[in-house]
């Protein structure tokens, strides 16, 4: 890896790792398990129509709903029996949302990452011909996105993306999934990668990565190299892993408020999609699984683990008492009845204390000057308590990246995240050609939020 001078970006702050009980451990599968409930989407407005019916066996990687539109084909992670079709909650940018799933029993055991042979020769054929390959297989956008991985690629090839950025930073406490599946699948993650830069006809390909963790990356190099991509080490701030401030670092552009990275011309994916990618186009094995990291102090047992998908994020860490959360403890959501999706990276059981009642603001400024969008956040809360939609959209709102910062920091315990977000959503809905007399409703926590 190479370390050269990049941007910055002002604020964030400086996290402890909490990363030392998975950074070392392989990624094994999960033991038997008797239920899972497969969700046939991530967003109770687009998802599959059921091809099986109850009392039906199925096969491990059986489809069993096609895709409607803006949803994904779902296929079977394990071999067993369709139970019922019913609902599971699943997590979302927005809290849990309740998807219909299908109810599988009499399942097989989990087999884990096996080796597969090649199928198809990718580079043989037209970037055409390999964007239409990418449909199928289950394959969601990086990240929390609920859209077809097919859909997020035709979108960055219509927006004319000139730079693909991997981010493998994975900057927050305790998470490690990517960092296990680069040291020990790192190949067919660079493999993915370039499969997908030759899909949307770009040359510049970066591979950003956490400075301290480049040693264990050394089995990448070579595949980097032959197919091009520059790899960088950046320091550890958080939150340089969020899309908006590693594009601001490694390329001095920053993306319009409430707009993305593609806006202004760079894609960014994330490990675990490249992975799945190259297993899907070049092997022809559908997405039904990915790799979890369970931790926490509270955790029986903590490891990176191969989970199917439809798995009760409970089951992670069975018996943990409350907090557990689902994803980076920053940015995290209570996994109430939550099963495991592609944006499960993460099913931490905490030992954390009971929150202290908020207070009132005491104008200390400490959730301004670390905001990375370098917004007024206490400017910001006071347009929320005073519910003035319009003085929040002058103030930025739709620039917040959602990070948690500014709740980490404050003295007062206000939710502040919950705050801006939800000003960020009321703004959004404003018209924007003429000006609106707007209020801001009574603040209620975001449903599943810690």
């Amino acid at each position: 890896m190479i370390f050269r001078r990049y941007g910055q970006f002002a604020g964030g702050i400086d996290l402890p790792d909490e990363k030392d009980a998975t950074l070392e451990s392989p990624i094994v599968p999960w033991r038997r398990t008797e239920r899972l409930c497969v969700p046939l989407g991530r967003s109770a407005s687009a998802w599959a129509q059921p091809l099986v019916e109850p009392g039906q066996r199925v096969s491990a990687g059986e489809k069993i709903a096609a895709a409607d539109s803006g949803g994904v084909d779902v296929f079977s992670p394990l071999a067993g029996t369709v139970a019922a079709l019913t609902n599971a909650s699943v997590v979302t940018g927005e809290g849990l949302t309740s998807v219909p799933a299908l109810e599988l029993t009499d399942l097989s055991v989990p087999s884990g990452i096996v080796p597969l042979s090649l199928t198809f020769d990718w580079r043989s054929v037209s970037p055409q011909t390999l964007r239409g390959r990418i449909g199928g297989g289950g394959l969601t956008g990086p990240g929390s996105s609920p859209l077809p991985l097919e859909s997020w690629v035709r979108h960055a090839f219509g927006r004319k993306c000139r730079t693909l950025v991997l981010n493998a930073m994975e900057n927050q406490p305790y998470v490690t999934a990517d960092h296990r599946l680069l040291v020990e699948h790192g190949a067919e993650v660079i493999r993915g990668l370039a499969m997908l830069a030759a899909a949307l006809q770009i040359r510049s390909v970066l591979l950003a990565a956490d400075m301290r963790r480049i040693d264990d990356y050394r089995e990448i190099v070579g595949p980097a190299r032959m197919y091009g991509i520059e790899r960088i080490a950046l320091p550890h701030k958080y939150p340089i892993g969020f899309p908006a401030m590693l594009t601001k670092v490694l390329t001095r552009r920053e993306m319009p408020p409430g707009g993305g990275v593609m806006d202004i011309g760079v894609a960014v994916v994330d490990v675990s999609t490249c992975f799945a990618l190259y297993r899907w186009v070049v092997c022809g094995q559908p997405q039904t699984g990915r790799v979890v990291t369970v931790a926490g102090e509270r955790a029986p047992q903590c490891g990176n683990f191969w989970i199917p998908f439809g798995l009760s994020c409970r089951a992670l860490v069975a018996g943990a008492e409350e907090p557990v959360i689902c994803g980076g403890p920053m940015d995290a959501v209570r996994c109430g009845s939550a099963v495991t999706t592609a944006a499960t990276n993460a099913v931490l059981a905490l030992d954390a204390p009971l929150p202290a009642p908020p207070g009132p603001c005491i104008r200390c400024g400490w959730c301004t000057d670390h905001c990375p969008a370098r917004l007024n956040v206490a400017a910001l809360n006071d347009a929320f308590e005073l519910g003035l939609l319009q003085r929040a959209r002058h103030l930025g709102a739709r620039a917040c990246v959602g990070c948690g910062v500014c709740s980490y920091v404050c003295p007062a315990r206000l939710p502040l995240t919950a705050r801006v977000k939800q000003l960020k959503r009321a703004v959004g809905r404003l018209p924007t050609n003429r000006p609106v007399l707007a209020s801001m409703p009574k603040a209620q926590p975001d449903e599943g939020k810690p």
